[in-house]
């Protein structure tokens, strides 16, 4: 910076405002700056920044997620980001694909970079590993999952309400015969949401027929050879599904329309989708607003890092309807 100083003919102090762009120096000195930056080659040295930041004031945060595929988890990370922008601070981020392993080396790789905390939507199987994080004193805000332990800052969207309310719109709609798909009972969510789904039927005094509850974890091509084989393969099929996974309800909107069964069978689906206001009709959902959800968690992590002495915080979000559709197509028979 000295040397840009002596090129540009100004002071070392100007300099050093112009490049971390402080404002308060005329456009012509800033046009001199720049110009001599440019000629010698100058960058600035974020290793020399980091030593003059707040101890309090993380450099770089992690964000630990599951499924890399998923969309949800793109506008998750995005709302992570936007909020440690606004405090010069960079997400580094890894997907662990569901293996226990790869969360632990993820974790352990983030900490050795001594990231000021992480933002983790974790499996449940490397509990362990995050228990020994948060003990050493690594700030932890867990998304959308529970983590298998208590005493956590938590941010997730209250995934029963949300099913109790999808189902809830579909019987009041006058339908008693309603499918279920949904994502690998292992993952908290997908079990929360079937426990919401069996919730409301046994409060309307309907009962699940074991052989329409249909689970796993598959891709949106593969849930829509699945549904279309339910369909296919009945002669009695329900006059409603609830699709309760974003891949799971792509695949029974491609499905129904396949079959050409999309203005007779009613569908509300767990989670948005691209598109869905698109197709005719559109498609009735419980949205989760990923992205709020990564402001928040980011939020709740510089908060923690700042008072690291608070109270757990957990916050847990009712989701609503959006109506579009296909929700709300009357049983025929």
């Amino acid at each position: 910076m000295r040397d840009v100083a002596a090129e540009a003919g100004v002071s070392f102090k100007t300099v050093s405002r112009v490049v971390n762009r402080e404002g308060g120096v005329s456009p012509d000195l800033v046009e001199r700056v720049e110009k001599a930056v440019a000629a010698l080659g100058y960058r600035p040295d974020h290793r020399a920044r980091l030593l003059r930041r707040s101890s309090t004031a993380p450099a770089t945060i992690g964000f630990v997620w599951i499924d890399i595929a998923n969309a949800f988890f793109s506008s998750v990370l995005r709302g992570i980001e936007e909020v440690a922008d606004t405090r010069d601070c960079l997400v580094l981020a890894g997907s662990t694909e569901w293996s226990p392993e790869r969360e632990r080396r993820l974790v352990d790789a983030l900490v050795e970079r001594r990231v000021g905390g992480l933002i983790v939507v974790s499996s449940g199987a490397a509990a362990e590993t995050l228990q020994s994080e948060m003990q050493r004193g690594t700030p932890l805000v867990f998304l959308d999952l529970e983590p298998g332990f208590d005493v956590v800052d938590l941010v997730r969207t209250d995934h029963r309400a949300g099913a109790v309310k999808a189902t809830e719109h579909l019987v009041g709609g006058g339908h008693t015969d309603i499918a279920y798909f949904g994502d690998n009972l292992d993952i908290f969510s997908a079990s929360e949401r079937l426990i919401g789904f069996q919730t409301a039927m046994g409060a309307a005094g309907l009962q699940v027929d074991d052989k329409q509850v249909i689970t796993g974890s598959h891709s949106g091509d593969e849930w829509r050879e699945i549904i279309r084989s339910f369909f296919e393969s009945s002669e009695h099929h329900p006059t409603a599904i609830f699709t309760t996974q974003n891949f799971v309800t792509l695949g029974a909107v491609q499905a129904l329309h396949d079959l050409d069964l999309r203005s007779t069978i009613a569908h509300v689906g767990f989670d948005d989708i691209d598109l869905s206001e698109a197709v005719t009709p559109g498609v009735s959902v419980i949205p989760q607003f990923p992205r709020q959800l990564g402001r928040r968690a980011a939020e709740m992590l510089f908060n923690r890092v700042e008072t690291d002495n608070a109270e757990p915080v957990r916050v847990v979000v009712e989701p609503p309807l959006i109506e579009r559709g296909s929700g709300e197509i009357r049983p025929s028979r």
